[in-house]
């Protein structure tokens, strides 16, 4: 509604803000070019200081603030958001985990290649067998079957086959 309201006020209140700005600029250069001796006795004068180091110093509040309260959640949030949720778990979980599981799954693919050509038929063949053997053990079990305990012997036969190779 103030915005409303402020459409039905009158021309003058609506260019005051105009008038004052133009008043203290056309104020200013005078000031600054005709009466600059003045300007620099007021500037010496003992009230005049007081009221400058009063105004200047603004009592410490944006001191006092940017001091004790913004860099404390500054440095919380580089610290605990940044450092441990950005960095840590996001990265972790995301491009840098990915990429590092991707490297030693890649590193151990690269045990497998031999170079010789029967080597590759015989994964191949091992592959689609597997393949095929899944798909048809899912026809005829499926229903009676838990997908979450396949995942579960899935994973724990990677496991078992990287303990076999440490032994």
């Amino acid at each position: 509604m103030n915005m409303f309201d402020a459409e039905f006020i009158a021309q003058f209140y609506k260019l005051l803000p105009v008038i004052f700005s133009l008043l203290g600029i056309s104020l200013a250069f005078f000031f600054y070019e005709f009466q600059s001796k003045l300007l620099f006795q007021l500037k010496t004068s003992f009230f005049i200081k007081k009221v400058y180091n009063f105004l200047n110093k603004k009592w410490f509040f944006d001191k006092v603030y940017n001091e004790w309260l913004s860099q404390f959640f500054f440095k919380f949030g580089y610290s605990v958001s940044y450092k441990i949720v950005d960095k840590g778990i996001f990265e972790m979980l995301g491009p840098s985990g990915l990429a590092m599981i991707i490297s030693i799954i890649s590193h151990n693919l690269d045990k497998l290649q031999t170079g010789y050509l029967y080597h590759y038929t015989f994964l191949i063949l091992i592959g689609s067998t597997a393949l095929l053997g899944i798909r048809e053990f899912w026809s005829i079990f499926g229903a009676n079957v838990d997908y979450r305990i396949g995942t579960i012997f899935f994973v724990f036969g990677f496991f078992f086959i990287n303990s076999v190779k440490k032994i």
